[in-house]
């Protein structure tokens, strides 16, 4: 290759001039942010070591497509030092008289040239995002990406055979669809708890590693991972002008109709999707970055002590006072985990069944037992409002940088604001479809279809139904080594979620 530049240029080289070094460079000359190693080689070459008095290049826009602006600041450096740049093609030179206005106006066609390139790569690149084609890269553990009969990538993503046993059990220990050695249902598990459970099952990763809670969470959080289009974004520098880089939002892309556009058959379903989605929602604290541990026990955060008003947590079959077993600062409270759970779970059903239909309360509890039986409808809601909010922020951040700093160009913030402004309108719309949560009552009424509902519940969804009614119960301690008490009467001060 550097040979056939060499043959090039001396092809149209001056006689009697001689060639003393060929730099060839495969990098985008319109893009700032990209650091051309062979240009600048180029350049000091005749700036700093004078090696040469004369730089030449195949045509202007392969010297630097950044405008005259760039260009010009060129022309002054290498006209304080007597040099000239040439264009071989174009038979210019800059110690010409009349030159450098030629290399303005050409330099300035290369950037608006630049400029209607990208703009037909982007639109192309959204329109096969839109007719269902994913866009490059790897999928996710799993899945593959299907070839056509002329051997062109499809777009689209298909279950990898090698992959997807691994892929599948993930997905089922994170929504629950598995049972436990003793035939029981299982509880869903968290991305920490299900990568902890493929490893000791002999699954490892597509590099060969093991699952790090790290690792499940880029797999399962995926559009991909349910065959949906992912929505990306261009991340902006500092004066608000696109970069070559891109993140992937973790969210799926939208079509006109606000439903999510699919590229083929994912592990995991729409709504196992949504359920994950929605897993890590709540397990993410209030500064969204860091995850808390499911609490594992019934009574946990709802009991306390009647003596010192502390906190009982589980411990070996027992609810003990903590204040007691950490500080010692308490006489201390304990009493059997099952009896306890058994009448939380009596008071639960009785306390329910005996509110008014018009309680708001009881209208509470049907919106979140309706949320956990349709958790994809619960998720898209919250995907929904998620999304309307970011898109609000990012028209604020970009109305202030625009009228306030002056960091972008007019046409630079109508293209950013209008694509932003779409995405509230269609999560606007969005959740005017879903619309508001209305939740059964019947359920809640029958003594009979409650406890048998309670029964098949997991921990995770009695925990989120005891919570929708109850706040504390206090327990009093008992009379004395082998009382017989029940647990009943020794349960006082129930407080309960007001209808207020």
């Amino acid at each position: 290759m550097r040979q056939h530049l060499r043959d090039i240029v001396r092809h149209r080289w001056p006689e009697g001039w001689q060639i003393r070094h060929v730099w060839f460079e495969q990098l985008s000359a319109s893009k700032s942010y990209i650091r051309r190693i062979e240009f600048e080689k180029a350049t000091e070459a005749v700036l700093t070591d004078g090696l040469s008095k004369t730089l030449a290049f195949w045509k202007t826009d392969r010297f630097d497509r950044r405008g005259m602006g760039a260009v010009g600041r060129m022309l002054d450096e290498f006209d304080r030092r007597k040099a000239g740049l040439v264009s071989t093609t174009e038979g210019l030179d800059s110690r010409q008289p009349g030159a450098r206005i030629v290399f303005a106006i050409l330099s300035e066609r290369a950037r608006e040239e630049a400029k209607d390139i990208a703009l037909r790569v982007n639109t192309g690149h959204e329109a096969h995002r839109l007719e269902g084609r994913r866009g490059t890269g790897l999928p996710p553990y799993g899945l593959m990406s299907p070839r056509l009969a002329d051997g062109k990538p499809s777009g689209l993503v298909a279950p990898n055979p090698l992959e997807y046993p691994g892929a599948r059990r993930l997905v089922d220990l994170m929504v629950g669809k598995y049972e436990t050695e003793d035939g029981k249902p299982g509880e869903k598990l968290s991305g920490t708890a299900a990568g902890i459970k493929l490893n000791q099952e002999g699954f490892r990763t597509r590099t060969g590693a093991e699952f790090t809670p790290e690792t499940v969470s880029r797999i399962v959080q995926s559009p991909l991972f349910a065959g949906m289009v992912p929505r990306t974004e261009r991340v902006l520098d500092e004066y608000g002008q696109p970069t070559g880089k891109w993140v992937n939002t973790q969210e799926p892309l939208l079509d006109e109709n606000s439903d999510p556009v699919r590229c083929g058959e994912g592990v995991a379903t729409v709504s196992e999707w949504y359920e994950i989605k929605a897993g890590y929602a709540e397990r993410r604290s209030a500064d969204g970055t860091r995850g808390r541990r499911d609490a594992e026990y019934l009574g946990t955060g709802f009991v306390h002590c009647h003596m010192c008003r502390g906190w009982m947590r589980h411990h070996r079959g027992y609810y003990r006072c903590v204040n007691r077993s950490s500080k010692g600062t308490c006489k201390g409270i304990s009493t059997r985990a099952p009896r306890l759970e058994h009448a939380l779970k009596e008071a639960f059903i009785s306390h329910v069944t005996a509110l008014d239909p018009t309680d708001r309360v009881l209208h509470v509890i049907a919106r979140r037992w309706l949320s956990l039986s349709d958790p994809e409808r619960k998720a898209q809601r919250e995907h929904a409002e998620a999304s309307l909010k970011a898109a609000q922020a990012r028209v604020k951040k970009l109305e202030d940088d625009y009228y306030v700093y002056g960091k972008m160009s007019e046409e630079r913030y109508e293209e950013l604001s209008n694509a932003q402004r779409l995405t509230i309108k269609t999560m606007t719309t969005k959740l005017e479809e879903l619309g508001e949560e209305e939740g059964d009552l019947t359920v809640l009424m029958d003594h009979a279809a409650l406890r048998e509902a309670w029964d098949d519940a997991t921990i995770g969804t009695r925990r989120m139904l005891l919570k929708s009614a109850l706040n504390a119960v206090y327990v009093l301690p008992a009379k004395g080594r082998g009382d017989h008490t029940p647990i009943e009467d020794r349960l006082t001060e129930w407080d309960w979620v007001s209808a207020a």
